[in-house]
Protein backbone atom coordinates (compact mmCIF):
# COMPACT_ATOMS: atom_id res chain seq x y z
CA UNK A 1 0.00 0.00 0.00
CA UNK A 2 1.37 3.11 -0.97
CA UNK A 3 1.48 6.32 1.14
CA UNK A 4 -1.32 8.57 1.19
CA UNK A 5 0.36 12.09 2.13
CA UNK A 6 4.06 10.89 0.47
CA UNK A 7 6.64 14.06 0.14
CA UNK A 8 10.31 14.82 0.43
CA UNK A 9 9.90 17.82 2.36
CA UNK A 10 9.32 18.31 6.09
CA UNK A 11 6.11 19.86 6.62
CA UNK A 12 4.73 21.17 9.82
CA UNK A 13 0.98 19.62 10.65
CA UNK A 14 -1.94 20.76 12.59
CA UNK A 15 -4.15 17.71 13.08
CA UNK A 16 -7.38 19.97 13.25
CA UNK A 17 -9.12 22.02 10.46
CA UNK A 18 -9.30 24.96 13.11
CA UNK A 19 -7.89 27.06 13.54
CA UNK A 20 -7.08 28.44 10.32
CA UNK A 21 -3.72 29.14 10.14
CA UNK A 22 -3.32 32.85 11.37
CA UNK A 23 -1.58 33.48 8.04
CA UNK A 24 -3.92 32.87 5.90
CA UNK A 25 -6.03 35.67 4.09
CA UNK A 26 -9.36 36.63 4.87
CA UNK A 27 -10.36 36.14 1.56
CA UNK A 28 -8.99 33.29 -1.24
CA UNK A 29 -9.73 31.40 -3.64
CA UNK A 30 -9.31 27.39 -3.20
CA UNK A 31 -7.44 25.02 -5.86
CA UNK A 32 -9.36 21.45 -5.75
CA UNK A 33 -6.88 18.71 -6.95
CA UNK A 34 -5.94 14.90 -5.63
CA UNK A 35 -3.43 14.23 -3.14
CA UNK A 36 -1.26 12.10 -5.03
CA UNK A 37 -0.69 14.57 -7.73
CA UNK A 38 -1.29 18.02 -5.31
CA UNK A 39 1.81 16.98 -3.21
CA UNK A 40 4.16 15.59 -5.94
CA UNK A 41 3.32 19.32 -8.09
CA UNK A 42 4.08 20.93 -4.55
CA UNK A 43 7.34 19.10 -3.81
CA UNK A 44 8.46 20.54 -7.34
CA UNK A 45 7.48 24.05 -6.06
CA UNK A 46 9.59 23.48 -3.09
CA UNK A 47 12.31 22.35 -4.52
CA UNK A 48 12.22 25.51 -6.66
CA UNK A 49 11.74 28.10 -4.14
CA UNK A 50 8.58 29.15 -5.20
CA UNK A 51 6.02 30.19 -2.91
CA UNK A 52 3.82 27.59 -0.93
CA UNK A 53 1.22 28.52 1.77
CA UNK A 54 -0.80 26.32 4.12
CA UNK A 55 -3.31 23.52 2.65
CA UNK A 56 -5.87 21.61 4.04
CA UNK A 57 -5.62 17.44 3.15
CA UNK A 58 -8.95 15.91 3.57
CA UNK A 59 -8.14 12.03 3.86
CA UNK A 60 -12.10 10.73 3.30
CA UNK A 61 -11.82 12.39 0.04
CA UNK A 62 -7.87 11.93 -1.19
CA UNK A 63 -7.93 15.94 -1.71
CA UNK A 64 -5.63 19.25 -0.86
CA UNK A 65 -6.86 21.96 -1.04
CA UNK A 66 -4.94 25.12 -1.68
CA UNK A 67 -5.59 28.25 -0.93
CA UNK A 68 -4.68 30.60 -3.73
CA UNK A 69 -4.98 34.42 -4.73
CA UNK A 70 -8.42 35.60 -5.07
CA UNK A 71 -9.02 36.01 -8.88
CA UNK A 72 -7.41 32.57 -9.70
CA UNK A 73 -10.61 30.95 -10.16
CA UNK A 74 -11.89 33.30 -12.92
CA UNK A 75 -8.47 31.88 -14.89
CA UNK A 76 -8.03 28.77 -13.87
CA UNK A 77 -8.55 26.22 -16.59
CA UNK A 78 -7.16 22.73 -16.11
CA UNK A 79 -7.77 19.40 -16.57
CA UNK A 80 -5.87 17.90 -13.40
CA UNK A 81 -7.71 20.23 -10.80
CA UNK A 82 -10.63 22.81 -9.76
CA UNK A 83 -10.38 26.52 -8.48
CA UNK A 84 -13.60 27.49 -7.12
CA UNK A 85 -13.90 31.33 -6.09
CA UNK A 86 -14.01 32.26 -2.34
CA UNK A 87 -12.57 30.94 0.88
CA UNK A 88 -15.00 27.36 0.36
CA UNK A 89 -13.09 25.02 2.39
CA UNK A 90 -15.37 21.81 0.84
CA UNK A 91 -14.31 18.97 -0.93
CA UNK A 92 -16.47 19.31 -4.06
CA UNK A 93 -19.20 22.19 -4.86
CA UNK A 94 -21.45 19.38 -7.07
CA UNK A 95 -24.33 16.86 -5.86
CA UNK A 96 -24.85 15.64 -2.44
CA UNK A 97 -20.65 15.49 -0.55
CA UNK A 98 -20.13 12.92 1.87
CA UNK A 99 -18.84 14.09 5.10
CA UNK A 100 -15.60 14.81 5.52
CA UNK A 101 -14.35 12.85 8.80
CA UNK A 102 -10.49 13.48 8.93
CA UNK A 103 -9.16 16.96 7.71
CA UNK A 104 -6.26 18.79 8.78
CA UNK A 105 -3.93 21.96 8.03
CA UNK A 106 -0.21 21.44 6.34
CA UNK A 107 1.94 24.02 5.89
CA UNK A 108 5.31 23.86 4.19
CA UNK A 109 8.74 24.18 6.12
CA UNK A 110 9.17 27.89 7.69
CA UNK A 111 11.39 29.49 5.05
CA UNK A 112 8.93 28.93 2.45
CA UNK A 113 5.91 29.21 3.99
CA UNK A 114 3.62 32.39 2.81
CA UNK A 115 -0.18 33.36 3.45
CA UNK A 116 -1.13 31.64 -0.45
CA UNK A 117 0.40 29.29 -3.02
CA UNK A 118 1.81 30.90 -6.07
CA UNK A 119 -1.05 30.29 -8.90
CA UNK A 120 0.82 30.42 -11.52
CA UNK A 121 4.07 27.88 -10.82
CA UNK A 122 1.21 25.81 -9.04
CA UNK A 123 -0.80 25.17 -12.31
CA UNK A 124 2.50 24.95 -14.32
CA UNK A 125 3.73 22.18 -11.66
CA UNK A 126 0.44 20.31 -11.75
CA UNK A 127 0.69 20.46 -15.40
CA UNK A 128 3.86 19.18 -15.41
CA UNK A 129 4.03 16.40 -12.62
CA UNK A 130 0.48 15.47 -14.18
CA UNK A 131 2.37 15.06 -18.01
CA UNK A 132 4.98 13.08 -16.42
CA UNK A 133 2.48 10.34 -14.20
CA UNK A 134 0.57 10.13 -17.59
CA UNK A 135 4.41 8.90 -19.37
CA UNK A 136 4.98 6.56 -17.10
CA UNK A 137 1.41 5.15 -17.23
CA UNK A 138 1.99 4.92 -20.90
CA UNK A 139 5.58 3.62 -20.43
CA UNK A 140 6.33 1.77 -17.46
CA UNK A 141 9.77 1.20 -18.40
CA UNK A 142 10.50 4.45 -19.82
CA UNK A 143 10.91 3.14 -23.61
CA UNK A 144 9.32 5.38 -25.79
CA UNK A 145 7.99 4.00 -29.65
CA UNK A 146 10.50 5.79 -31.73
CA UNK A 147 13.46 4.47 -28.91
CA UNK A 148 12.78 1.14 -29.18
CA UNK A 149 14.90 -1.45 -31.63
CA UNK A 150 12.86 -2.52 -34.74
CA UNK A 151 14.78 -5.40 -36.63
Amino acid sequence: MSSLLSTRHAWRLHLSETPLPAMLPRETDVVRVSMGLGMAALDVMIDSGNRVGPLLCCITHRRLLVPVEVGTADLWMAAHSVCDTGPSLQCSRQGAQSVCHHRFWVAPPESLAYPTTDRRTLHDSLSLVRAQMRNVDRYPMGLRVREMCHV
